[in-house]
Order: C-alpha cells, then structure tokens, then sequence
C-alpha cells in the first residue's frame, strides 16, 4: 500500500450501558437488506487495545497480502472465506452454495465478528425454519448473548441483544449487562507463523482457530458499529464495573478501530 490506512487512535475506555436500542429486529434486517452484497476485498487495518489477565496489549495492523481460498494468509487483506463442512451443524439440510458466513472469512481482530454484513450474509434461515448458524446475524447475537435463553440468574433480565442506528447511519448491535461466554482472538498476539514457530506453522482447514484462544464467562457491556455500507468499524467490550486505573485478572476490555482502502 502507498498510503497508510486511517484510523481512529484508541485510548482504554469503559464501555458504559447507555442504550437499548431504537430498531426492532425487523427494522434492522430491512436496514441490512438495503445493503446490496458486492464482490469487495479491501485492504483493511486495525488499531486494537485489550486489558486482560492483568496485562495491557495494543495493535496497529495493516492487513495487505493477498488472501487464499484454500489456506492462512498471514495478514491478508479481507476475505469472504471459503465453504468449511464443520462451519454448522445446520448445513447437513443446507446446499453448500446456501452457506453464506465461511470458514476463513475475515472476521474482528479481538472477538471474530463478521468483518461485512449485507442482504446475503446478514440473516439465512434453513429449510427446516431455524436460522443458519454461519450467518451474521447468528454470530452476532451468539457473541452477545450466549445464555439469553437460559434460566435463572444465569441470565439477566436485560440479556438481549439491541439494534439502534446512529445519527451518521452507522449500524449498532449490542449488549447492556448481558451475561455471554465468547473468546478473545490473537491473544497474546496475532498468529504470524515467521516471528511465532511455536504456533507450528501449519494450518488445518478444519480448524479456523489458528493461534491461542481465550474463552471467557463473565457479564458484560459489548457493542460492534457497521457504517451504511455495512463494514465493521468498530467492537468494544467491558466487564461491569471495569476500571482501567485498577486491572485485575477478573477485569476485561477490549476495543478496537477498523479502517478500509477499496483497490
């Protein structure tokens, strides 16, 4: 690249609840309907910070190298993946071209959200009525609210997801005190294979998870903004009651900026 991808640079911040939402689902997906799928694979970038397990990491990453349908790219620009049999449960009633969310997709730095929403992508339904596991919107709400259909205290009464859209016409889903289990990706850092070899080196197409995974049970604030075009702009996350001038192990936060260059 000849230009450096603008980004937005991050500071530590809480993520406070203040919203629960202005659209109803309905509303949203005929937001998301209006955004057309387009054959893009954009350069992207991300400037990221992560508290966690009592240490501080940033990242400002430039993702430039060409991606594959067939194997890890390291820092590769964006790509919608390529069709993974292991990608849901959901696909034994589901014609392989129908599977619209794919293993190897480029997906959020920090939480493995979907990079893209549009029409295609955003909300599949199966044959036998139950929503595709692989598509946007199943990984989205499975991120914010992993117990909403659990009982007892285990689940809040405000575990839902929200859909609000801004006054820039940017697209929020998010998630105010909601009890959810979900990984930090790229942690300790991003599975670059030349300065990592204990990693192995190898990747298993059967496996999308290449490098070490944190899971992590706790309540929290989280929110991902897509801009009108339906690119992911931003993810923060927050424990509750999280506060950076005093991190412990059991605290949390995360936020992360992303910037794209269409050529």
């Amino acid at each position: 690249m000849n230009k450096k991808i603008s980004l937005l640079l991050l500071l530590p911040i809480a993520v406070t609840a203040c919203s629960n939402g202005n659209l109803s689902f309905e509303q949203m997906k005929e937001k998301v309907d209006g955004i057309e799928y387009e054959t893009l694979y954009p350069y992207y970038a991300v400037d990221g910070y992560l508290d966690f397990n009592g240490q501080t990491t940033t990242v400002q990453k430039e993702f430039t190298n060409e991606p594959s349908t067939s194997t890890f790219v390291e820092y590769a620009r964006y790509n919608e993946g390529f069709y993974c049999p292991d990608a849901s449960v959901a696909e034994r009633s589901t014609p392989k071209e129908e599977v619209v969310i794919f293993a190897m997709a480029s997906h959020s730095y920090w939480l493995r959200a979907p990079l893209k929403i549009d029409k295609e992508t955003f909300y599949v339904v199966n044959e036998d009525g139950e929503e595709n596991m692989t598509c946007a919107h199943y990984t989205l709400s499975h991120i914010i609210t992993s117990y909403m259909d659990e009982k007892g205290s285990i689940n809040p009464s405000d575990c839902y997801i929200y859909y609000e859209e801004d006054s820039e016409g940017n697209l929020i889903f998010g998630g105010n005190e909601v009890h959810t289990e979900f990984t930090i990706d790229n942690y300790p850092y991003y599975p670059n294979y030349a300065t990592h070899p204990e990693l192995g080196g190898e990747w298993d197409e059967n496996d999308p998870l290449p490098c070490y995974k944190n899971k992590i049970n706790a309540k929290v604030n989280i929110k991902f903004v897509y801009n009108k075009d339906g690119w992911l702009i931003r993810e923060t996350l927050s424990t509750i009651g999280y506060d950076y001038n005093n991190p412990t192990v059991s605290q949390v936060s995360l936020d992360a900026a992303y910037g794209y260059k269409f050529e």
